[in-house]
């Protein structure tokens, strides 16, 4: 999985992280990549108590230093690949994405920020932030994990027919993934036909073989738009388990999921047109709020995030 080359582990208090760090490591060494843990801690405010006679940055270089110590000692069970590690104060989410812009950072693997067995993200309110505004792709590690390296990546919806170059970066990714941990890569790809309910029961319906055979056109456009995903992608239909599912796709996804018991989720999350990086598509949300598995979320091409170094 020879795609990221600078890799940067949020490394919070008081979580295990133990199963994060294996993986970033096996990751980073899989890439030569370097490796960074990273953590935030609060800003000390002294101005009234002035401990010392110590001025409030130098109290905020010693706690920093304190916590540096701490991740230090976390990072000694990494042995193969060289780490780094950085400790900054403020806001976890804002200092996340400012290192990930300052530094070139092209990877952010995160626990979730919520209690261990909790179903989805969404009440992890760090990963949910990072999911809206980080620039890269945010992998979120969850423990629970079955451990058979299965990845499922969700390609579309194909706008126009035609897959998209998120489509082909989240292809790319979850091949490479399911490979470098030894898993089965499914492909999931939802379609419909656009207004078939309005066709069949509206007030002004076609006679049910037409829409039928719109719907089976629908399903033939949908076929080869993954077909040529992955032509492009040059992934050999053999070593993938295409899966193309007539219906929603956030009700596909999480249906799969809940079938395929992948250990990662590979999908898209997508700004509205107009609103660099505030809000997430209704499918990635309705999909975040239900999977128990790992997610690797990958923004679109172009994307610009609303945080400003």
């Amino acid at each position: 999985m020879k795609r990221f080359r600078n890799i940067l582990v949020v490394a919070p208090p008081g979580v295990d992280i133990a199963a994060t760090l294996m993986a970033a490591e096996k990751l980073a060494l899989g890439n030569g990549a370097q490796l960074t843990l990273f953590d935030v801690v609060p800003p000390v405010n002294v101005r009234d108590r002035n401990p010392g006679g110590h001025s409030e940055e130098e109290i905020r270089r010693l706690v920093e230093q304190a916590r540096t110590a701490q991740i230090e000692e976390v990072a000694g069970t990494i042995s193969s690949v060289p780490v780094e590690i950085a400790v900054a104060t403020g806001t976890l989410f804002l200092e996340v994405i400012r290192r990930t812009m300052a530094f070139e950072h092209d990877l952010v693997i995160i626990s979730p920020d919520q209690d261990a067995g909790a179903v989805g993200l969404t009440r992890a309110s760090t990963v949910m932030h990072l999911m809206r505004k980080c620039p890269v792709p945010v992998w979120v590690l969850r423990s629970e994990a079955s451990g058979r390296g299965d990845v499922m990546a969700a390609a579309g919806p194909f706008d126009d027919g035609a897959p998209t170059l998120l489509d082909r970066k989240i292809v790319e990714l979850g091949s490479s993934l399911a490979a470098l941990h030894g898993g089965r890569f499914h492909l999931v790809h939802s379609w419909s036909l656009q207004g078939e309910s309005l066709l069949r029961n509206g007030r002004v319906r076609l006679a049910a073989a037409e829409v039928d055979r719109f719907v089976e056109e629908a399903e033939v456009v949908a076929r080869g738009a993954l077909d040529k995903l992955l032509a492009d992608t040059g992934i050999p239909q053999e070593e993938v388990e295409l899966h193309l599912v007539k219906g929603d796709a956030a009700d596909s996804i999480i249906r799969l999921a809940a079938e395929l018991s992948p250990d990662v989720v590979v999908m898209g999350t997508l700004a509205r047109s107009g609103i660099a990086g505030l809000l997430i598509g209704n499918s990635a949300e309705n999909v975040l709020g239900s999977l128990q598995a790992s997610i690797l979320a990958v923004k679109p091409v172009g994307f610009r995030t609303p945080v400003s170094l």
